[in-house]
């Protein structure tokens, strides 16, 4: 839970850029054919946006077919130690690692080792779960199969964050998480989960009969000469990028998750993967898998899940952009990206047009950055392949003129307390305005000219600059599935971010928990959250995290039954459970020892929740 509140950027599906409505200097026209003026101006400007970001090292490749038409690194593997990037340089790739594991997973399914199907339980008997959603634990577990799994509807929180920098092998996880709670009812919405693939890659261990990194290289990575490509490995290894943060190198650490993270490898050995993809299955005339299985994970999955309105999945694949800027109008767009431990990645296809480009970094905050570059880049390549220079072409944002007040009606409406990923939102209908307060900001909410809200402040009783991002995200709230749901629209798409809730009972005496609460580690490095804390709030028990100094969000903590509580919402990082302990709170693992009194905190509720900004009209998903 808490690496989510601290570390909002891990919505790398689809959330990481909601809003990132920046845009850079017009491409230039390319004429068709003309490769070459692409990678001249890449040339010239990626070092430059590298150098405006302080991005220290970027490695690309440039696919067309069967062709890798470019690859190049550019900036430091390893500044201190004056290491340039070049082609070979292997990078961590993050949730691009889930590709790979899926097409492992499908391997075993053409051997009919493994079923898509099948509940994982036939392969990881040890492995149970509990669920709120369920009544009774048998059909829980049989909702949970490799399908789901794949294609992140089991419904599986997104972490267990307990030893995630340990040694354990994959093979011990499922007993170790047996008993986790479901964040979501399985098979109904997306919730992107790592802990997911790390089952997947216990079950390809389990059904191949050995570990897993042999069994990748021999089935995947070698055939494919992926041959900078391994799941073992950290940035002491020659040729390996050391990773940073905000200037600062990340120490070397454990990777438990393999399966979901794991992967070391370069954006040219990756383009073999896609180049496989692009003739189903074959890579150099010979068949690395079926072509069934190629189409089943480039197939949507998720077509019946109103909640997650125009994000589309297939298997480890994202097939809509999710709120990221798209390559043009009307042309398919699948993606995955990785971030995480001083790295950032993003590998996007057209598979109609058999174009690609994979981008990688050795820098955690460059996340927006490649992905604004892998857009503008698939734009320049579609317009070399298909001569149209209209192709790519952005989606008209609104414009900051005519913003009205919303009408009584739609005050009154939307006025209320949101569960989101950002934390608590909270809109006031006060004096004929709608106000929004994030933390300890204060604006006002009107609607731009296509009827959407817009988060704005005034300065001199002259409207400014929107609020950064917030202001810059289209917002709404739309009914679905019974549920009052806060959406975004980014580049013409709908997002889910959140979700309505009104107080309710405190069942359980939950109340009794109000208090602050001190991690016990056992001495594991870097604890999520260093401390929490439990408070009442308008109605409301409101959970708060503190990792050191650095405060982070408040989410709203609603009681289930005596002994568990759930951190409420529908959108990505919510869902999970939080467990009552004898002096304490557990949560993903880790456990909390009440260190003050109740009375200590419920003399301070005065502090603001954090944003809360939002929709318009009367519009409605049909269930």
């Amino acid at each position: 839970m808490f690496r989510k509140l601290c570390h909002i950027a891990l919505l790398v599906c689809y959330l990481s850029s909601v809003g990132c409505h920046s845009q850079p200097p017009t491409i230039p026209t390319i004429a068709k054919g003309d490769y070459g003026a692409i990678i001249h101006y890449l040339q010239d400007r990626i070092p430059a946006q590298m150098a405006h970001h302080n991005v220290q090292g970027l490695s690309i490749a440039l696919v067309n077919g069967q062709e890798v038409i470019w690859a190049s690194g550019f900036g430091y593997a390893d500044k201190s130690r004056f290491i340039p990037v070049s082609a070979n340089t292997a990078f961590r790739a993050g949730g691009i690692s889930k590709l790979i594991t899926a097409a492992a997973a499908l391997q075993l399914v053409e051997q009919n080792k493994l079923r898509l199907d099948a509940p994982i339980t036939d392969t990881l008997r040890e492995f149970q779960v509990r669920s709120r959603f369920h009544k009774n634990q048998g059909a829980a577990n049989r909702d949970i199969t490799l399908r789901r799994l794949l294609s992140h509807q089991s419904g599986l929180p997104t972490e267990h964050l307990r030893g995630l920098r340990s040694d354990f092998t994959m093979g011990q996880m499922p007993m170790r998480v047996s008993g986790v709670w479901l964040a979501a009812k399985p098979g109904t919405q997306i919730v992107y989960s790592n802990l997911g693939y790390t089952l997947v890659g216990a079950a390809i261990e389990r059904s191949a009969g050995g570990e897993f990194e042999p069994f990748m290289q021999r089935t995947l990575l070698n055939p494919l000469e992926m041959g900078r490509s391994s799941f073992v490995g950290s940035s002491a290894a020659i040729g390996y990028a050391q990773g940073f943060e905000n200037g600062k190198a990340i120490a070397a650490s454990n990777i438990r998750d393999l399966a979901a993270d794991g992967l070391w490898t370069t954006p040219r050995d990756l383009s073999h993967y896609v180049q496989m993809l692009f003739t189903e299955g074959l890579f150099k005339g010979k068949r690395v898998m079926s072509a069934t299985s190629v189409r089943e994970m480039l197939k949507q999955q998720n077509d019946d899940n109103v909640l997650d309105f125009d994000c589309k999945v297939g298997l480890g694949w994202f097939l809509t952009p999710c709120g990221r800027e798209p390559v043009a109008r009307g042309v398919r767009t699948y993606q995955q990206s990785g971030a995480g431990d001083g790295f950032t990645a993003q590998m996007a296809i057209l598979p109609d047009h058999q174009l690609a480009v994979v981008i990688m970094t050795n820098d955690g905050a460059a996340e927006k950055t490649i992905a604004h570059l892998a857009a503008r880049t698939l734009g320049m390549l579609l317009q070399a392949q298909t001569g149209d220079v209209d192709s790519a072409t952005d989606h008209p944002q609104a414009t900051s003129s005519e913003r009205k007040i919303p009408t009584s009606s739609d005050r009154k409406r939307l006025a209320g307390v949101y569960a989101t990923t950002w934390g608590i939102l909270r809109l006031r209908d006060e004096h004929h305005h709608l106000y929004g307060e994030m933390s300890n900001s204060r604006f006002e909410l009107l609607h731009d000219d296509q009827n959407w809200l817009r988060a704005q402040h005034k300065i001199l009783n002259v409207w400014g600059e929107d609020l950064g991002e917030i202001g810059r995200v289209q917002l709404d709230a739309v009914s679905a599935q019974g549920r009052e749901v806060l959406i975004a629209k980014s580049h013409g798409q709908w997002v889910a971010v959140g979700e309505k809730f009104e107080p309710t009972p405190l069942i359980g005496n939950w109340t009794n928990m109000v208090g602050s609460y001190q991690v016990l580690t056992d001495h594991e490095p870097s604890p999520p959250a260093s401390s929490i804390c439990v408070r009442l709030e308008e109605g409301f028990l409101v959970i708060h995290g503190q990792l050191h100094d650095r405060a982070l969000a408040d989410y709203i903590l609603q009681p289930v039954d005596n002994a568990h509580a759930v951190l409420v919402g529908s959108s990505y990082g919510l869902g999970d459970t939080v467990t009552r302990q004898v002096n304490g709170l557990s949560v993903s693992g880790y456990y909390f020892k009440r260190i003050h009194t109740p009375a200590a905190l419920l003399r301070d509720s005065a502090r603001s929740l954090i944003p809360i900004i939002l929709l318009d009209g009367s519009r409605h998903i049909s269930e």
